[in-house]
């Protein structure tokens, strides 16, 4: 797989700065299908110290963090909300409601791309800013680059 500038967040003070995803659009698409579902959205809020948006999609039997990286049109699920510091886990493949995602620009990331080495992770169009960080932070998969804390 091959990371865009944006993946870590970061970027250096000479870099051009990368621009920010869609997060209205992205809760707009969840509020739809929520709706179908007979659910409802929640908003989590987070420090800037995160790479991404986080919200609650909850229905009559469950409750989903659907996640949105907040400079690439990338999202992904976890089966309970994230801890702000805490190295993120519980990942689950993209219910079969969020197909909306996909229509409206978003590449909803399955398990097992989260799950890919990093070793397996091509970064060469990463700016020098984000590879300082991911040497000093060393994620082990995708979804510990993807989805950090990193500040």
């Amino acid at each position: 797989m091959r990371l865009e500038r944006g993946a870590t967040g970061f970027w250096g003070h000479a870099d051009e700065p990368v621009s920010e995803t869609d997060v209205t659009l992205f809760r707009s698409v969840c509020w739809e299908a929520a709706r179908r579902i007979g659910g409802h959205v929640g908003e989590l809020a987070f420090a800037r110290a995160s790479s991404f948006h986080a919200f609650t999609v909850t229905s009559r039997a469950e409750e989903y963090a659907a996640l949105c990286h907040a400079y690439l049109p990338v999202s992904a699920f976890a089966g309970a909300p994230p801890v702000p510091g805490q190295p993120l886990s519980g990942f689950v493949d993209p219910p079969p409601w969020v197909d909306d995602l996909g229509v409206s620009g978003f590449r909803c990331l399955p398990v097992e791309d989260l799950r890919t080495p990093m070793a397996k992770v091509d970064v060469t169009e990463l700016a020098e800013a984000e590879l300082t960080q991911i040497r000093y932070w060393c994620p082990a998969v995708l979804s510990d680059l993807l989805f950090n804390w990193w500040d």
